[in-house]
């Protein structure tokens, strides 16, 4: 794949991003042909970029226009939007439930769907302040819908600090499902063990990412009632 005339795009965690005319070139793992498989199946939906080739060490993928919300949207419509486009894509990989091998993380049971994994406002593309896309599924598997819906409200709800209940009970049932403070807290703890034991989270760990989630769990306890 050709490195010439690539524009890196700032704002990413773990990889370097390149935009290569209306492609994204990017570091690819041992997963990215079950990644790909994944991306042709939700094609159709229009919100996940479409796989354009791969080699040993890279992927190709199309480019979604629009701004990724590191700092995102507060308003009602845009977290319902979220919510339901995180039950699209899930509905969308019922079929897919069977395929439990080739991911970079193994199945999480109950499998029900498969899991982005990172479904966050950093992974996602807004146009007009509403979510249109997602985009970086590395870290897709199988599991329970609720490992994403709790993710998503760590990020999505809790990145803000005002009426925090409220939003979550709205992400929710704009989803489908009900708000479970238990899964969250199981998203919170296991978000703290990553950042402290996994390899590639050394500037997660020298930045004290950490106690930011500390933080939402002294929240959630302080606030279950």
């Amino acid at each position: 794949m050709s490195c010439v005339d690539e524009e890196l795009l700032t704002g990413g965690g773990l990889n370097q991003v390149f935009r290569v005319g209306d492609a994204v070139r990017r570091p690819a793992g041992p997963w990215a042909p079950r990644v790909h498989d994944l991306l042709r199946h939700l094609a159709p939906l229009g919100i996940a970029p479409l796989p354009l080739g791969l080699d040993e060490s890279h992927e190709l993928l199309s480019y979604l226009p629009g701004d990724v919300g590191h700092v995102f949207p507060s308003d009602d419509e845009s977290l319902v939007e979220s919510a339901l486009m995180l039950r699209r894509l899930h509905d969308e990989t019922v079929r897919l439930v069977g395929e439990l091998d080739g991911w970079q993380f193994p199945a999480r049971e109950p499998v029900e769907v498969v899991l982005h994994g990172d479904f966050a406002p950093y992974n996602t593309v807004y146009r007009d302040g509403v979510p249109v896309g997602v985009f970086d599924f590395d870290t897709a598997h199988p599991g329970p819908r609720w490992w994403d819906v709790s993710w998503a409200i760590i990020q999505f709800v809790f990145g803000l600090p005002d009426e925090r209940k409220r939003r979550a009970q709205l992400f929710c049932e704009a989803y489908g499902c009900a708000y479970d403070t238990d899964h969250v807290l199981t998203r919170l703890h296991d978000m703290l063990r990553v950042i402290r034991e996994h390899p590639a989270f050394t500037k997660q760990r020298a930045e004290r990412h950490d106690l930011h989630y500390l933080e939402l769990v002294e929240y959630m306890h302080a606030n279950r009632a």
